[in-house]
């Protein structure tokens, strides 16, 4: 028996994985060492030393551009750094990706890693990359994942990551595993970047089929973000400077300009409540008077196209039948992220309830969210929704928040005042098709790419076994 004693460790899928790879080794046998790099002070400069971290380790590949933060020399005077070097492996060691692993294939003169983060180096009877590849493959993470210990904050040690085993496949077939994982990753690629650019041309069309013409934004110096307004104009409004800014009205001034017929939305909405996070299992003590429900918050809403709710992350939570019925939830329903964002993301994203989702479950959405109906007779809401996620895109929502201890807020009374650019119906049907259509083809494009990549990873499985 090994040092673990939790029966995870020991479920027989982990030694039937281990036993079909045949010839292998332990990594402590093929690698020089696995050190945890330490923990650095969290001063942050804006040049000097970048830290890896977590998040910039991928299983397709290290990426030190997401996000970088900074070390000057003077913060980390008699510190040790640890700096990676071409072919060392960089294992995220705790949270919700540990696990994930990816080499570095280039040098890094001013990068050190951080204290979230292993690092191995191995000897030369092993091929590096070989090691990422086979660490992304369903096979890899099964038999990586029995190493990984904690349910809530899933945590790897160097101990423990030096106890993995590896196959020896001679450097003809680790070369050739590689070489498929380069081939397959950048159709991947590929697919990818093709679906994100189907996706910008979604707003181009909008913004051409209305005629809205965007503004052209001036260099982000202080001379362009000072300006100045009228006392009237702030006279019982908002007196924060974002919504009175040149960049902030002429934004607004795009949408009142287009020569289409405009109505303010809440002349469109028939219908509108705030949500309900509801209780948990042993919080609702008479279930007769509550219903479980799948609870729809502000992370289920995806950028590019509707809701993404993965199984794995999806909440339940019983909500009153009394709050449920007020809720009245029915199919092209709007549901409107009120508040929370983040720096880079203003709120306001928009959602629109589609049948499948509500004959599948019964649906609830957070405090966070507010729900609300139109006049179909007025407006498609698939228009609707196709315009209001352009005018998010555009940041025109942006306009309309506020922020308070770091959480942003809808205006709701800015929002239900903003106008909605109104063809007739049969306009509003041709947009709406033309959009779905292109949506609907970069979602395709991007699953082809993703499904091409899993069955390459499938391959490499297969002639790590055969």
């Amino acid at each position: 028996m090994d040092d673990r004693l939790d029966p995870f460790y020991y479920r027989p899928q982990f030694k039937n994985a281990i036993e079909s790879l045949g010839k292998r080794k332990r990594i402590s046998l093929i690698s020089k060492f696995v050190i945890h790099p330490p923990e650095y002070p969290r001063t942050y400069s804006e040049s000097g030393y970048q830290l890896i971290r977590s998040q910039n380790v991928r299983p397709t590949g290290l990426d030190i551009k997401s996000n970088p933060v900074y070390f000057s020399e003077e913060t980390l005077k008699n510190k040790r750094k640890i700096k990676p070097t071409i072919g060392d492996l960089l294992v995220v060691r705790s949270g919700v990706n540990a696990g994930d692993a990816s080499i570095v294939e280039q040098e890094y003169p001013d990068c050190i890693v951080g204290a979230d983060t292993l690092m191995a180096r191995f000897k030369e009877t092993v091929n590096p990359k070989f090691i990422q590849v086979f660490f992304a493959t369903n096979l890899g993470k099964l038999i990586l994942s029995r190493y990984i210990t904690g349910a809530t904050n899933k945590h790897v040690s160097p101990h423990s990551f030096n106890k993995i085993e590896i196959p020896t496949l001679d450097f003809t077939f680790q070369q050739l595993a590689v070489d498929k994982f380069e081939k397959g990753l950048d159709e991947k690629n590929k697919g990818e970047k093709k679906s994100a650019e189907l996706l910008k041309q979604i707003d181009t069309k909008i913004l051409e089929e209305l005629i809205i013409n965007l503004p052209v934004l001036p260099p982000n110096t202080i001379e362009n973000r000072m300006f100045k307004t009228g006392w009237q104009k702030v006279t019982g409004n908002r007196f924060d400077p974002k919504k009175y800014s040149k960049q902030s009205e002429d934004l607004i001034a795009c949408i009142e300009n287009s020569p289409v017929r405009k109505v303010p939305l809440k002349s469109l909405v028939v219908h509108s409540v705030a949500g309900d996070w509801g209780l948990d299992e042993k919080e609702a003590v008479n279930p007769k008077l509550f219903t479980k429900c799948l609870v729809v918050r502000a992370t289920e809403f995806d950028n590019n196209y509707n809701l993404n709710i993965e199984n794995s992350r999806a909440k339940f939570r019983f909500i009153s039948n009394v709050k449920l019925k007020k809720l009245d939830i029915k199919p092209k329903d709007f549901l409107l992220e009120k508040s929370g964002g983040s720096p880079d993301q203003p709120v306001g994203r928009i959602s629109i309830l589609e049948n499948e989702l509500l004959e599948n479950n019964t649906i609830g959405y957070s405090n966070f969210i507010q729900k609300f109906r139109v006049d179909t007779e007025q407006v498609l809401p698939e228009y609707l929704f196709c315009f209001l996620k352009t005018i998010h895109n555009i940041k025109l929502t942006d306009v309309m928040q506020s922020q308070t201890n770091g959480i942003r807020n809808l205006i709701m009374r800015e929002y239900w005042n903003q106008s909605i650019i109104l063809p007739d119906k049969k306009k509003q049907k041709e947009v709406a098709d033309t959009i779905y259509q292109m949506r609907a083809e970069a979602k395709q494009t991007e699953i082809d790419a993703q499904q091409g990549f899993e069955q390459t990873k499938k391959e490499i499985e297969k002639l790590i076994l055969e």
